[in-house]
């Protein structure tokens, strides 16, 4: 029997989402451009989402073909499009995009929750069997980093939060499963809940960041409100928007 020379797993990967309100492929195109001056290494090669919930049904009309060589030619990696209708699948296929379903769990627990019990059988009644313990997953305690994170450097707590005690430089960048505490100034970048975790939190001594994100979900630093610069506050999110609150 010969070898294998590959295998197929499933994985999470947390993606960020280009939310389309406009089908303007040049004002698109302008707009991005803007944004990837001011975060070029966050852009560089990255994998996007297309979200099309948002796009109004008169401007559905667009073309896949050429917004994908838009965004490719920006360097972005366009992986696949949600929230379109069934009739643009066709157009999505020729573009060679992959097409998302949403997560259908919350349909399915529903569901599970109004399903209407059996009917006792009148000869045969069994015991009731203990429920069954569910195994909880291992939560790693927090890593703890006691330095600033320079320039160029990336720090990752894998299944767990990362505590910062110092600050982290520009052009540096912190990532974390769960939530993220920085004692000191966030100048570079930080991603939390990065594996999905959309109740993740980001908390700051001094907001300065270049880039803020929360399960793939971010801000940069021209989105930041003035009054919260400077300041302590915690990022969190929200109706799928961050919000900054101070503390």
């Amino acid at each position: 029997m010969d070898t294998p020379c590959f295998e197929l797993k499933g994985s999470l990967f947390t993606l960020s989402v280009l939310q389309l309100f406009d089908n303007d492929l040049a004002l698109l195109k302008e707009q991005l451009q803007k944004r990837i001056q001011m975060a070029p290494g966050f852009f560089n090669h990255t994998p996007f989402v297309i979200d099309l919930h948002e796009l109004p049904e008169d401007k559905q009309d667009l073309d896949f073909v050429a917004l994908k060589e838009l965004l490719l030619s920006l360097s972005i990696i366009p992986v696949g499009v949600k929230g379109a209708d069934k009739s643009l699948y066709p157009e999505l296929e020729a573009a060679h995009l992959a097409i998302l379903a949403e997560a259908a769990s919350a349909q399915k627990k529903t569901k599970i929750e109004h399903e209407p019990e059996p009917a006792p059988e009148a000869e045969k009644k069994e015991e009731p069997k203990a429920p069954e313990t569910q195994q909880i997953p291992a939560h790693r305690p927090a890593k703890i980093v006691k330095q600033t994170i320079r320039s160029g450097q990336q720090v990752y707590a894998p299944g767990g939060d990362l505590v910062v005690i110092g600050s982290v430089s520009t052009g540096a960048e912190i990532l974390a499963d769960g939530n993220i505490h920085i004692y000191g100034t966030l100048r570079g970048r930080a991603l939390a809940g990065v594996r999905g975790d959309q109740s993740a939190t980001i908390f700051c001594h001094c907001l300065q960041a270049e880039l803020s994100s929360i399960a793939g979900i971010y801000l940069l630093s021209d989105d930041l409100p003035e009054d919260k610069i400077g300041t302590s506050v915690q990022i969190y999110l929200e109706n799928e928007k961050l919000q900054i609150e101070s503390i």
